[in-house]
């Protein structure tokens, strides 16, 4: 199994057409690394949430998904009035993981 780079993101990021606009400016490089391996591990998770052709929740899932060739499915998301204007290209790849503890140890116990 390998471990994905931040590099790797952000190449990917910048390289890919994607077919859903992203509806946030940044996304956790943690979280990524965090999905990644679940991923490549046979886990599934919940639908990607799409309002118009915007991500309103499961970047990181989409992300990782895309990079693994991964089929996904998508559901209707709630319209976030803020989330238009971003780009893939352009997004922060950040090192602080927006998980907490608890949301990290919840997510061990679905994942692990």
């Amino acid at each position: 199994m390998a471990e994905i780079t931040k590099a790797e993101i952000e190449d990917f990021l910048a390289q890919a057409n994607f077919e859903f606009k992203p509806g946030q400016g940044a996304i956790s490089f943690p979280i990524i690394q965090r999905i990644h391996r679940r991923l490549q591990q046979g886990k599934r998770f919940s639908s990607i949430k799409v309002h118009e052709d915007i991500i309103t929740d499961g970047h990181h899932r989409y992300i990782c998904m895309s990079i693994l060739g991964l089929e996904f499915e998508t559901s209707k998301g709630g319209k976030n009035p803020s989330a238009d204007g971003f780009e893939w290209k352009k997004l922060n790849v950040d090192l602080n993981d927006y998980d907490t503890e608890a949301d990290i140890k919840r997510y061990e116990e679905l994942y692990d």
